[in-house]
């Protein structure tokens, strides 16, 4: 669990909260993004900002209730049923192997969905591209550092000073690009 996002407890810390509606915030305007562009764009466009709504607004109802501890917590439960835990850091790697995989066939479907729409969205409104890259990023380091995976190559992502940041510029990024007329 992210300790600068949550007490103690698992409850949110002002910064939790802070994330939590910027998420919100970001999804709701992706959305008000897509419906003003609806009549002026393709409806790839409009998909485009749909879909950047409904997976952050998926990605904010996860930082309130912190899912993936759940997950984390369901996954330890069936390794030690199943006397996985020998194998722990194995499964680690396997876990972030596979979400790694699924974050790169969720982005390939996108790209095959709406591929050249896509790279005019990103041409278009590229503050809004960016921010879901830098989004993309955060997501992906700190599902290494939950895994320990960062650990095991010898890093540690826990302590990068600030990382909060990465997230809170792409989603401020979003943002700044929804606010702004679409193209």
């Amino acid at each position: 669990m992210n300790s600068e996002m949550h007490d103690d407890a698992g409850h949110l810390t002002s910064l939790g909260w802070t994330m939590f509606a910027l998420y919100l915030i970001a999804a709701l305007l992706s959305f008000r993004a897509a419906a003003s562009v609806r009549s002026q764009q393709s409806s790839a466009t409009v998909r485009v900002w749909l879909w950047l709504g409904v997976t952050l607004a998926a990605l904010g109802l996860n930082k309130q209730f912190d899912m993936q501890t759940l997950l984390i917590e369901l996954g330890r439960q069936f390794a030690g049923r199943e006397n996985l835990s020998a194998n722990r850091a194995g499964l680690h790697v396997l876990f972030f192997l596979g979400f790694m995989l699924l974050v790169l066939a969720l982005l390939a479907g996108v790209m095959f969905q709406f591929s050249a729409e896509a790279f005019r969205f990103t041409r278009q409104q590229p503050l809004a591209a960016t921010g879901g890259i830098l989004v993309c990023a955060y997501i992906v380091i700190r599902a290494a550092s939950i895994d320990g995976v960062d650990l095991m190559v010898g890093l540690d992502f826990e302590r990068i000073p600030f990382l909060w940041l990465l997230e809170a510029g792409g989603l401020l990024l979003i943002i700044v690009q929804a606010v702004r007329k679409p193209k």
